[in-house]
């Protein structure tokens, strides 16, 4: 078997358009579809499911893919042995995360983890989470951390440890709406003020779901922002009610800054560590990621 022509396999999996493979290995596409033709020639098998979209991996395809995986992996690693290289945990650390993520959760994590290795350059990249996976597959991030997880063939998803939700809102407007009950009060808020959410939030059938589950019913909505972040200052600005990941909210809560609600149906959600497939992965983000979570492997 040709290991050059699995090499632009592999390539058109992860990437799944000839267009983009091509500009990646400085080739032109019509000698690339040639050699993946001629892999399947070879071998007497189709590997791709081929469309005016790109390319999608047949079952088989699948199969040879995973093990291309491997293969590449325990090349670099035999590359890396024979030639006496010694990995330093130093240099960038590249990956890309959600602002909350990056704003409220990684701030003392990242601290510790510099004083351990102080020539470690944190290199981070935001966005929504399909600004994220797109940062993945187009940059040189190894890794990113998000709370989504979006179905791409092309990255690999890994379930962190869950974070529980806090619903918040000023104290005032607790104050001012202050009625009978809790029940009652969310209700007046929520009439007066809307709750502040991300943006298309009552038209994604899992976000409707759990603001059902929260409010017993869809709830008027006050402001849209695609920015976890900035709903939090909005709420902090007495804009509304927001449903937010504890962590953000956390110090106002314990400061008085926000009045955290009691409500029956509070979410956890995971944190996910979503990486390309297949792409070797540094000693310093492995390193950084066994700090974030000591179970993982790689």
């Amino acid at each position: 078997m040709e290991l050059n022509y699995l090499r632009v396999f592999y390539q058109v999996a992860k990437d799944g358009k000839f267009s983009e493979s091509a500009k990646k290995l400085n080739i032109s596409q019509s000698a690339l579809s040639r050699s993946v033709s001629l892999l399947e020639e070879a071998e007497g098998v189709v590997l791709f499911d081929r469309s005016k979209n790109g390319v999608a991996l047949t079952p088989k395809g699948l199969d040879v893919f995973r093990l291309c995986e491997q293969l590449f992996k325990t090349e670099k690693e035999i590359e890396n042995l024979c030639r006496g290289v010694q990995e330093k945990c130093e240099g960038q650390l590249s990956f890309a995360a959600s602002d909350h993520v990056i704003n409220d959760y990684l701030p003392n994590l990242l601290h510790e983890f510099r004083r351990q290795y102080p020539k470690v350059v944190p290199s981070i990249r935001s966005g929504t989470p399909d600004e994220i996976i797109n940062l993945l597959l187009t940059t040189d991030c190894e890794f990113a951390l998000m709370f989504a997880k979006i179905n791409t063939p092309q990255i690999e998803f890994r379930r962190l440890h869950p974070e529980s939700m806090s619903l918040v809102c000023h104290p005032d407007l607790w104050k001012e709406c202050k009625s009978s009950s809790n029940e009652k009060t969310l209700h007046k808020i929520i009439n007066n003020y809307g709750y502040i959410s991300g943006i298309g939030a009552l038209m994604g059938r899992r976000s409707s779901n759990v603001l059902i589950e929260l409010f017993g019913q869809l709830p008027t909505i006050g402001i849209e922002v695609n920015s976890q972040e900035s709903q939090k200052r909005f709420c902090l600005a007495r804009e509304g009610v927001a449903y937010l990941a504890n962590f953000m909210v956390k110090k106002e809560i314990e400061n008085g800054e926000l009045y955290e609600i009691s409500v029956e149906h509070i979410h956890e959600f995971h944190l996910w560590l979503a990486t390309p497939r297949g792409k070797y992965m540094s000693l310093t983000s492995r390193t950084f990621l066994k700090q974030l979570d000591s179970q993982l492997e790689f």
